[in-house]
């Protein structure tokens, strides 16, 4: 399943790119915001952008602007992201109300830069200003209205961004009025990007939602959860990895992941996905066989090791190897920046190891490609039978996980 983002460079005096704002879009022809929910939209581009792929490669290190409805600075979802990389773009619509003004206050005093979108100062409004780092003037409104809002922003020291800026005559009024930043067709037009991404099971949401309700729940019963849902996993380890914004190539299992994010922001995570509505496959076998493949490694895992680490590393190399298969074709590039550990990554990349060594008998035994099966079998002193046995549970069990979730459970 394909999902797509705009992403519109931001520039400075030197007209050297600074940030990237980011805009939904629903296609890759489409040229405008053609979304009825801004809740959701905003939902969709922090989805695709940041937890489909990494951030970091993108927008190269850079800053990101994305656009905040009422609803997304009052429940938190900010949180969801570190203060060092992103822009929080309070949009034109949004009221003063007073969980708004809470929100913009937590969010100030955590961090966070703030951004006015198309701000036009009013009585009601002017409270905005004793929260922003920027505001962001429509270079299209009238003459008036411009000089006005560009006075309030340099008595107060705010930075002013020019958006909408399409000839050199814009810039160098803009300049004029102490615009230190600039967006528009003169300089870039939105580039829309395309994510092809697995969704998380809504199931998955469910059964979470209803465990974080528990408060005898226990980091391992929500790690427990989230490693049932290959799409979830990866967003989540994504997720861990951009709030750290260091590489993360030593993950070795969801579990640890859990415990770096803490059960706070691994909540928030969760309930975000459960906001943004997404939609599964609509293919079964994929899920069963994320399912079959993580099981039935753990199992040989079990056999041929006594480490417990390894146990855990092997589930996920069984349940990320049917992701990188559908959504990644197969590529060793991929695989190699992922953010998991050393042996996870080999495995996926079904090298001559030991990790490598089981996923390639686990899918040879899938496949019917007995004479690999056999290969493995002799080496490790397993039976025909104790093979057999073993495949039939994983897929018992594989089906159990589809048909079981419950959210009364």
């Amino acid at each position: 399943m394909y999902s797509y983002y705009a992403r519109q460079p931001i520039f400075n005096l030197k007209n050297d790119t600074i940030a990237y704002e980011l805009l939904y879009r629903d296609s890759l022809e489409s040229t405008s915001y053609s979304f009825f929910n801004g809740d959701l939209a905003s939902a969709s581009v922090i989805n695709t952008a940041l937890f489909g792929g990494d951030p970091k490669i993108v927008f190269g290190g850079k800053k990101v602007y994305i656009n905040f409805t009422e609803k997304l600075l009052t429940n938190g979802i900010a949180y969801l992201l570190p203060p060092e990389n992103i822009v929080i773009e309070v949009l034109e619509d949004v009221r003063p109300t007073p969980e708004v003004i809470t929100a913009l206050d937590n969010l100030y005093r955590s961090g966070y830069k703030i951004a006015l979108d198309d701000y036009v100062e009013n009585e009601e409004n002017s409270v905005f200003l004793n929260y922003a780092y920027m505001v962001k003037i429509d270079f299209r409104v009238s003459k008036e209205e411009i000089e006005r809002t560009a006075k309030l922003c340099r008595e107060r020291r705010i930075f002013i961004l020019a958006e909408k800026v399409e000839t050199q005559e814009d810039i160098d009024y803009a300049k004029s009025l102490g615009a230190v930043f600039f967006q528009g067709y003169f300089y870039a037009k939105p580039i829309v990007v395309s994510s092809n991404n697995l969704t998380p099971l809504q199931t998955t949401f469910m059964r979470l939602a209803s465990k974080l309700s528990d408060p005898d729940t226990s980091l391992r019963d929500v790690s427990d959860i989230i490693q049932t849902d290959a799409a979830m996993t990866l967003r989540f380890l994504r997720l861990v990895n951009f709030i750290r914004f260091d590489w993360m190539d030593k993950i070795q299992s969801v579990h640890q992941a859990v415990l770096i994010a803490g059960i706070n922001k691994t909540k928030e995570f969760i309930y975000f996905n459960g906001l943004s509505q997404l939609n599964d496959t609509g293919n079964d076998e994929i899920i069963l066989t994320g399912f079959y493949r993580a099981d039935f490694c753990w199992q040989l895992a079990r056999i041929i090791s006594n480490d417990k680490l390894f146990y855990d590393e092997m589930y996920l190399t069984g349940l990320m190897s049917i992701v990188i298969d559908y959504a990644f074709s197969g590529s060793d590039d991929v695989i190699e920046g992922l953010p998991f550990s050393e042996n996870i990554k080999s495995g996926l990349k079904l090298e001559d190891t030991p990790s490598g060594e089981i996923l390639r008998a686990v899918i040879a035994y899938d496949k019917g490609r007995w004479e690999e099966v056999e290969d493995f079998r002799k080496a490790h002193s397993i039976s025909h039978d104790e093979m057999a046995r073993l495949s039939l549970e994983c897929i018992e069990h594989s089906n159990h996980v589809i048909k079981g979730f419950s959210f009364e459970e």
